[in-house]
């Protein structure tokens, strides 16, 4: 009998084409893939070729699997894509840089990025920098003081819309997406490799970059919206 977790789901979505992949967990194994080339652009207004292609491989891959898909991760490829960059100034008055602080920015950040570009959602939230005190670090410095700390933010985002319509096609068959990658960005990050797009996205989902902030569902009350940042607030 398979157990339920051995297997992520990923689906693929580009104004080319659309992808399936059902792949074995941390092993190079797929148990399934399949590809359709798309003949007209994806929009929010037409995914009758979405939802064909739902139909003809989410019950194939069930049955195969003897079990349910109850998520699956999303890679965007598309031209909805926006990216936002902003930048943030806290002064420390050489202070300890704390988490809670540190914290407090980077959710003041993105809900100045939500408020400003409704309609749109964070997909990746990636501290490009810290400049501490004039000097540049490409990772978050520890137990350090400062006078000053500014940080260079990435947002990268998509429609919400049409966000919202692949979601309704993935909930005709009770599925639920369990998060949202960006293919450029995870091209981005890389570069020389020669995996495909699903190796890469289960590597981000794992952490490969250290300073994107990863997000999580609020489980209870006045739990903060984030679950953690980085890697050094574990």
């Amino acid at each position: 009998m398979t157990n339920k977790n051995d297997f992520e789901t990923f689906l693929y979505i580009s104004n080319k084409k659309i992808s399936i992949s059902v792949r074995k967990k941390y092993k190079d194994y797929e148990f399934y893939e399949n590809t359709i080339n798309l003949t007209n652009n994806l929009n929010d207004k037409d995914l009758s070729q979405l939802n064909e292609f739902l139909y003809l491989n989410i019950i194939k891959i069930e049955r195969s699997l003897k079990k349910f898909i109850k998520k699956i991760i999303l890679i965007i490829d598309h031209q909805e894509l926006l990216m936002i960059k902003l930048s943030l100034k806290k002064k420390f008055y050489g202070n300890l840089i704390d988490k809670e602080t540190l914290g407090s920015l980077l959710n003041t950040a993105r809900n100045q990025v939500k408020e400003n570009h409704k309609g749109k959602t964070i997909t990746h939230m990636i501290i490009d920098n810290y400049n501490i005190d004039d000097k540049f670090f490409s990772s978050f410095p520890e137990n350090m003081k400062c006078q000053n700390l500014c940080m260079d933010i990435n947002f990268i985002c998509f429609s919400e819309k049409f966000l919202m319509k692949i979601k309704e096609s993935l909930n005709l068959y009770q599925i639920e997406i369990q998060q949202i990658l960006s293919a450029s960005y995870l091209r981005d990050n890389f570069k020389d490799s020669t995996e495909d797009i699903y190796s890469m996205g289960q590597k981000i989902i794992d952490g490969h970059n250290s300073n994107e902030i990863l997000f999580v569902r609020k489980i209870r009350k006045n739990v903060g919206f984030f679950e953690r940042f980085f890697n050094f607030f574990n």
